[in-house]
């Protein structure tokens, strides 16, 4: 009986993804970069929301959906597309590698760039290796828009792919960043030299070490080895205003969606960068790595000043000359 229950339900399954892979089809049958006008593209907006309501009103297709989007022949707008709405609908680990898969391989001029980068940093730093896709950012000629919500602040290729991989696993950053800094001809090999000072480790400090021979003249040379003789470090305050407990504690429930505790301590000590880099201990390197990606994968000018200030109380911290010279 159980073999004959478990035949029953692959046939439904099955007869239900027929009656899908029709809808899929007639629903997805375009670019949306090659759409001629705004009424052609509202036209298929629609069409796509009701594909969606469709899904989310028959869990059952879910099984249709995941298969559709792995298959390499399905339309690539809809393996895109279909991402988005398999984590809407389960939001697992497995959903969201698939997520990242997608989003790595999409047509860049198909996507809204916001939404692309604003996703990829929210997987990076949920610990996804999304490196691949954020160096396809970096190296996109049309990669930029604009937070108008903050006085239309431009995010280019390099601010945009610094959203992404300031908000990864440095495990995951470093090789992938080092990749493109030792490619004499790659592009972006001056980003990516940027971007591997600002990881503040001792991977990535010998890592710029090694770029920086490949290519590069001797004056370029040098001006990065004064950086790294030098970076710019926060002053830890002799007499702390907060302590040690105070910052883990704001830090913990910042990482578990409570930002309240973290924005009073700002505003009860507006520099208190020099009293995180006073008070706190090597074991909690790990923690504070943790807080600066999470500051980074909001992705709005204000992430990268945070980003900006946790390296330096990084720097102060992790930053020896053994290890740059």
């Amino acid at each position: 009986m159980p073999l004959l229950l478990g035949a029953s339900s692959t046939a439904g399954q099955q007869s239900s993804c027929v009656q899908f892979q029709k809808e899929l089809r007639t629903t997805y049958d375009f670019k949306p970069s090659r759409l001629s006008s705004e009424a052609e593209g509202n036209a298929k907006t629609a069409a796509m929301d009701r594909f969606w309501q469709t899904v989310k009103t028959k869990p059952a297709l879910i099984f249709c959906l995941r298969n559709a989007i792995a298959d390499s022949q399905s339309d690539p707008w809809f393996r895109f597309d279909g991402s988005n709405l398999l984590v809407s609908l389960d939001p697992s680990a497995a959903s969201k590698a698939e997520q990242v898969r997608q989003y790595t391989m999409v047509d860049l001029n198909d996507v809204d760039p916001k939404v692309w980068v604003t996703v990829m940093a929210q997987r990076a730093v949920e610990g996804f290796d999304v490196s691949e896709g954020a160096t396809r950012w970096l190296t996109n000629p049309k990669a930029d828009y604009f937070l108008a919500e903050h006085g239309a602040v431009k995010v280019d290729a390099f601010i945009g792919a610094f959203f992404i991989f300031g908000s990864m696993d440095e495990t995951f950053a470093t090789p992938a960043l080092l990749k493109v800094a030792a490619d004499a001809k790659h592009p972006a090999r001056e980003r990516a030299l940027t971007m591997l000072l600002y990881q503040a480790t001792p991977d990535a400090f010998s890592a710029l070490k090694a770029a920086n021979k490949v290519g590069r003249s001797p004056a370029e040379q040098a001006d990065l080895l004064k950086l790294l003789a030098n970076p710019k470090r926060v002053e830890p305050r002799a007499q702390p205003k907060t302590t040690r407990a105070e910052f883990v504690q704001a830090f913990d429930a910042y990482l578990q969606g409570n930002r309240q505790p973290f924005m009073d301590l700002v505003s009860k000590v507006p520099d208190g960068e020099r009293d995180v880099a006073a008070v706190l201990r090597p074991e909690d390197l790990p923690l504070l790595r943790k807080m600066r990606r999470a500051m980074m994968a909001n992705a709005n000018q204000h992430a990268f000043e945070y980003y900006t200030t946790f390296t330096e109380i990084l720097m102060a911290l992790v930053w020896r000359p053994e290890l740059v010279n």
